[in-house]
């Protein structure tokens, strides 16, 4: 009798080994550098500061970011110089929405396919719902409605408020990249996922990790008029 529980205790240990066996792949890390995490990032502030030499200190005299040497550029649109079933965690915070719906969907095939099988995605946009509730509410009382659409294109940046003439205001906006190209609800990303061949599609809290390993990446205050999503390959 012991020595099948002592069998059993082995397999679910090999088991349970397998399963945290493979890449753990922060998308559009930002600053946001975790350690055990493969970081990251398409901005092109970060490809500044990886020129030889003299990057770093182009963005430090223009006021850019302070990237970690631990970033690696990678573009989750034009593919990433990795194989096929390598990763077991993928995540990606405030990332998404600042795709178009085409590269969203590229993006998405991209993410399933570096995915093992039983592979975890997790991610996290803002609630396209949770805009539209609070523009209604505006609409609706009489001191506010005046300035709900004002409010309602800036809060989802969807909406642009500067002149589009001032070439250096377009090209800090092409550097940062902070518009959002295509907002999302619950029901629109399930089915997205579920089309790209997800399972167990489901909306996730903060905390409700499937996957410890989440909690180092993840920050409570991205759920702030967002959603998260988790599914599995």
């Amino acid at each position: 009798m012991q020595i099948k529980t002592m069998k059993s205790q082995a397999a679910i240990t090999q088991k349970s080994n397998s399963l945290n066996q493979g890449i753990c792949l922060h998308v559009g890390c930002g600053l946001n550098v975790v350690e055990g995490w493969e970081n990251i990032d398409a901005s092109p502030s970060l490809r500044i500061a990886q020129i030889p030499v003299i990057g770093r200190s182009i963005l430090a005299m223009s006021g850019g970011p302070k990237w970690s040497q631990n970033v690696s550029y990678g573009d989750i649109i034009q593919g990433l110089n990795k194989k096929d079933n390598t990763c077991q965690l993928i995540f990606a915070a405030h990332v998404l929405e600042h795709l178009s719906l085409t590269d969203f969907q590229t993006a998405l095939a991209n993410i399933f396919k570096y995915l093992k099988p039983e592979g975890i995605f997790r991610f996290i946009v803002p609630d396209l719902k949770q805009y539209i509730d609070s523009y209604i509410q505006q609409y609706n009382d009489s001191s506010l409605s005046p300035i709900a659409a004002q409010q309602f294109l800036q809060e989802s940046l969807v909406g642009c408020s500067t002149s589009r003439k001032d070439i250096y205001l377009r090209l800090r906006e092409a550097l940062s990249n902070s518009r959002h190209q295509w907002m999302w609800d619950e029901p629109s990303l399930i089915h997205a996922l579920s089309q790209q061949g997800f399972k167990q599609v489901r909306r996730c809290e903060y905390g409700d990790w499937s996957d410890t390993r989440f909690s180092g990446v993840e920050k409570k205050e991205n759920y702030l008029q967002a959603i998260g999503i988790e599914a599995i390959k």
